[in-house]
């Protein structure tokens, strides 16, 4: 079995096989920046991977959860961003930026993920979205959404299955 040096455990929100996915991506990609919606286990994931990470977190009551745990604990590899949720995303200190690769792990409720989505196809050079349907594409509320925007985009899509909770990721490429 794969260890991991910063999720040794493994804990009911997030799998051993959706931690490793995302690793996966980084060894291939090779991140230097990345944007992420929804700090936690994927963010550790993400400087596992190599990456600086930019989070952004909507909740505050989350926020100051994952500034605790996460930021004040890498302050030279993560920064935490506040953003009040829309549709669609404004996020000043981040908007006029770019990345490597952007992953999306929030907002929580899969339908408000869609503003992110399109926030990080806008700004990332690949985007991975956790699929949330365990392979059964009639079934995936996320699916359609992404094939959608990556058509829009010119954009790549490549499907990968890990696990019981996120399901699979969707890797969206610049093409």
């Amino acid at each position: 079995m794969r260890t991991f040096r910063l999720y040794p455990v493994e804990a009911r929100w997030w799998s051993f096989q959706d931690y490793g996915a995302v690793l996966d991506v980084c060894e291939r990609l090779h991140p230097q920046r990345a944007l992420e919606f929804g700090p936690g286990s994927s963010t550790l994931a993400l400087i596992e991977g190599g990456a600086h990470v930019d989070t952004c977190e909507d909740d505050p009551k989350w926020a100051k959860v994952y500034r605790d745990r996460i930021e004040n604990k890498y302050p030279h590899i993560v920064r935490l961003h506040d953003y009040t949720w829309s549709d669609p995303i404004s996020i000043p200190a981040l908007d006029a930026q770019t990345f490597d690769l952007g992953l999306i792990d929030g907002p929580l409720g899969t339908p408000r993920r869609y503003a992110a989505i399109e926030y990080c196809l806008e700004r990332c050079v690949a985007t991975l979205i956790p699929t949330e349907d365990d392979g059964r594409k009639h079934k995936s509320f996320l699916r359609p959404i992404i094939e959608a925007a990556a058509d829009r985009l010119n954009r790549s899509v490549e499907y990968m299955e890990t696990g019981p909770l996120s399901g699979g990721f969707a890797l969206v490429t610049r093409r």
